[in-house]
């Protein structure tokens, strides 16, 4: 049977009257047959979600992909069906997909892995305190600050700076943030060279004959024993069955009166558990892996008390301070001074700042912004011993504020755990989605040829609502990728502009939520304006100047790209649209809050109302086959 045009419908009078007869021969199936059909399908959908991100990513670069062709097709040869032209467009596509792909993620996915492991380093070191100090500094503080003395033009500010340091609390601003600096340096520093140094050293301690000698001997000092102890009596008995095997009984009789017998037994079932280990190629692997991981620890270890690595410290030291002189107003030499000072106690760090302050003429900014840390905490902890709202905000942070800080914690681990699989994951798609493409005019036919078989009446039931959901959701999230870079790249300007720390990674979450319709935008922009508030020189007035840099981007989506972009595709009333992303995250979670909607579009306008959506279904067309 002739397979229809492909990816063109078929009108209801145009349909071979050989399907017609055909269909006039098969029995009706029962009222329970099209439940049952959705069930398992849903049911086996709900077996392989392991696997949906895989799927999913693989159906979006081919629905992307033959978009394309198609597009490509109309404008070189609108009437040519050739084979080759269509597989020779596809390939071109496809490449050209995966070089753009590689060009963005080589440029961005380093800043977001660098960003990501020094923004969840700091999440880990710090503590229910420091986050209230920073808070309470950058917001309460900051404001009774500016209200009461003004600017450092202000006379007000000018003799209260007087005033700081006449009293001799040069240093007390210093003080009290240089644990929050030297943990934030010391964990960034870590978090990014740690890695590439352990891989190095890894690969130092595989290569030689000398590292196999010194396997070898960790095996037999650590590891050996322990597998002995966990099955001595195994490797006792195997040991004692050998002699007798051997016809070694008298041999056996003499080693056991010696008195240091069960030295030499032990010692030579070591080596028969050594000689096993080498027999095994996989389990003898695994221990070289650990090993050579133990090793590189051991360096690591090593490495740090190393002049070298105080050089690179250094290195990327001044280059951080030059990125955020706010984040790092100390030059490299004072930040050493304090951190052989801070030890020893308040009154010889103070002292060590302010002997500082006499020999450098350079240092009037640090002092200033001493002054700034050390009031401005003083007011947000004068305002949070005194105000009744503050009394009600203590209570709910001892009860509810360790273990809240604990999950985020947890969360942001689980998650950078899933965004450093997402490489495979695409590689993975780009693998299937390849093969798919290149097969994809067969596919078509073997898929159309079910119609003819027993299994029509699954097919005809199933058929036409995948191919329906399919084209809506490709088209809604076609479109919604294209609102999605525009708005990342809106975004990643304004937080450059405005001076906000951890952009690329900020950036991506924009990305990610901006799939999420309605409730993406707020969902966004609460880390953005967290990190506003809590970076070095962090305030209100840069966590407003987030929210209205936010709500022009929205502006700029919601009146100029959605409706040029997406259309009347994906219209449905705001009320509704957050009725369904809450009833679908709930059962369904993270995919609940991306694919909600645009099921909910489906069972609304197509399984309920069948009216027309532009582009996605036509109900008086039947689609032969997608």
């Amino acid at each position: 049977m002739a397979s229809p045009v492909p990816d063109q419908p078929v009108s209801n009078q145009s349909v071979p009257n050989q399907s017609a007869q055909q269909s006039g021969l098969v029995a009706q199936p029962d009222w329970w047959f099209k439940p049952v059909i959705w069930i398992v399908l849903i049911a086996l959908i709900y077996v392989l979600k392991e696997f949906f991100l895989i799927g999913f990513l693989t159906f979006l670069i081919c629905f992307l992909v033959r978009g394309l062709v198609r597009l490509l097709k109309r404008q070189m040869a609108p009437n040519n069906e050739s084979h080759w032209l269509d597989l020779i467009l596809t390939l071109f596509v496809f490449v050209a997909f995966c070089a753009t792909l590689y060009a963005a993620g080589r440029f961005f996915v380093p800043q977001v892995v660098r960003q990501g492991r020094s923004l969840l380093a700091h999440l880990q070191n710090a503590s229910i305190e420091s986050i209230q100090n920073t808070l309470l500094a950058n917001t309460i503080g900051n404001w009774q600050f500016h209200r009461q003395f003004g600017s450092p033009t202000d006379d007000r500010y000018a003799n209260e700076f007087k005033s700081f340091q006449q009293s001799g609390r040069s240093g007390e601003g210093l003080y009290k943030s240089f644990p929050q600096l030297y943990a934030r340096l010391q964990t960034e520093f870590e978090s990014n060279f740690e890695q590439v140094q352990l891989q190095h050293l890894q690969s130092d301690s595989r290569q030689g004959s000398l590292a196999k000698e010194q396997f070898e001997q960790w095996l037999l000092q650590i590891r050996v024993p322990r597998l002995f102890e966990d099955k001595s009596d195994y490797y006792i008995s195997r040991w004692q069955q050998e002699f007798e095997a051997q016809g070694k009984t008298d041999e056996l009789a003499m080693l056991k009166q010696k008195t240091d017998f069960e030295s030499i037994r032990d010692l030579q079932i070591h080596q028969r558990i050594l000689a096993d280990l080498k027999a095994d190629p996989v389990l003898y692997a695994e221990y070289g892996n650990q090993w050579a991981e133990a090793q590189s620890v051991r360096q690591w270890a090593e490495f740090r008390k190393s002049a070298d690595y105080q050089d690179q410290f250094k290195s990327f030291f001044e280059t951080r301070r030059q990125e955020n002189p706010d984040a790092v107003p100390l030059d490299y030499d004072f930040f050493q001074t304090l951190v052989k000072a801070y030890p020893k106690g308040n009154a010889e760090f103070l002292m060590a700042v302010q002997q500082h302050y006499k020999n450098d003429s350079q240092s009037p900014a640090v002092q200033h912004q001493d002054f700034e840390t050390a009031t401005k905490l003083q007011l947000g902890q004068q305002w949070w011993g005194s105000s009744h709202i503050a009394d009600w905000i203590r209570d709910h942070a001892t009860k509810d504020g360790p273990g809240a800080l604990v999950g985020w914690v947890g969360w942001m681990e689980e998650r950078f755990g899933d965004l450093v699989k997402v490489p495979i994951q695409v590689v993975t798609a780009l693998i299937l989605a390849i093969f798919i493409l290149i097969e994809w005019p067969g596919m078509k036919k073997n898929v159309a040829s079910l119609r003819d078989t027993r299994l029509r009446p699954v097919f005809e039931e199933i058929a036409p609502g995948i191919v329906a959901l399919g084209k809506l959701i490709g088209k809604s999230f076609q479109g919604q990728m294209v609102i999605a870079l525009f708005n990342s790249l809106f975004t990643l300007i304004a937080l450059w502009i405005i001076g906000i720390e951890y952009k690329f990674i900020l950036t991506m979450l924009v990305f990610l939520f901006s799939f999420i319709p309605v409730v993406g935008v707020i969902l966004s922009g609460i880390p953005l304006c967290a990190v506003a508030i809590f970076q070095p020189g962090g305030s209100l007035i840069m966590a407003l100047q987030v929210i209205v840099a936010v709500a022009i981007i929205h502006l700029i989506e919601g009146m100029i790209l959605s409706p040029q972009i997406i259309g009347k595709i994906g219209h449905l009333p705001p009320v509704l649209v957050i009725v369904i992303l809450l009833v679908s995250e709930h059962f369904f979670g993270m995919w609940g809050l991306i694919l909600g909607v645009p099921v909910a579009i489906y069972l609304i306008r197509i399984v309920i109302l069948n009216t027309a959506i532009p582009g996605v279904y036509d109900p008086t067309e039947t689609y032969a086959n997608g």
